[in-house]
């Protein structure tokens, strides 16, 4: 391909890409249970691979965050749960929400939480790695470090749903609602010295959803002189 059919490809991704919810009935998880093909787990692994070639500017502290089997220098980290590993996390969430009735499991149960997850393909959990603290207890400071952090995660995250959209999939970036409590985030094997960025559910266009749900600002940006502007000095 030229330079021109390589940028008219890119930005014909850029522009497709969209947020849409796709919710199914969580009952439905073992009935009608969601299942990828091996062209579509390969296609995962691939997803996945390439939206690690986001820029980053700073390490992620070898002492608090690259003392696991996850030993990358990169501030972030995808935790990847396919179909089957969604069905017990809905299995965890549905236990909790009957064991604490009237509290936020309950609530989070009867949210579009479970649906999302009933709904997805896979659903990739990525967090990004705050520099540590004197203070344990602490939560991480908006430092100039961590802002680093942040912006290289969320440059990793655009590219799994651009190389989502790329191949067809339906793609939603949700900010966790009750996945990035502590208790999830143990369930998961998540360190707690991780922030949760974001919850990204990724579905086949293929697969057996309830229904879909667009998202509600995509055609609230405006032109691009709404929000940028040329310097002339």
């Amino acid at each position: 391909m030229t330079t021109s059919q390589v940028s008219q490809v890119v930005d014909h991704v850029i522009r497709q890409r969209k947020t849409l919810k796709c919710l199914r009935d969580p009952a439905a998880r073992y009935s009608q249970p969601i299942s990828l093909s091996e062209a579509q787990q390969q296609a995962l692994q691939t997803m996945v691979e390439v939206a690690g070639w986001a820029p980053f500017h700073k390490l992620a502290d070898e002492a608090t965050h690259r003392e696991s089997e996850l030993t990358s220098v990169v501030p972030w980290r995808f935790y990847v749960l396919e179909p089957t590993s969604c069905n017990r996390l809905l299995d965890f969430l549905e236990v909790q929400a009957e064991t604490y009735p009237e509290s936020p499991w309950t609530r989070a149960w009867n949210s579009k939480i479970p649906k999302l997850i009933a709904g997805a393909g896979a659903l990739v959990q990525v967090t990004w790695l705050p520099d540590p603290t004197d203070d344990a207890d602490l939560k991480p400071q908006l430092t100039i470090n961590n802002m680093e952090h942040i912006a290289a995660a969320s440059a990793a995250v655009q590219n799994l749903l651009l190389a989502a959209e790329a191949r067809g999939w339906h793609t939603y970036w949700s900010s966790g609602g009750i996945l990035k409590t502590p208790e999830v985030l143990d369930y998961l094997g998540i360190a707690r010295t991780q922030m949760l960025l974001g919850s990204i559910f990724l579905t086949p266009a293929d697969a057996p959803i309830g229904n879909q749900q667009p998202g509600g600002l995509r055609d609230k940006r405006g032109e691009v002189t709404d929000w940028a502007r040329w310097v002339t000095l």
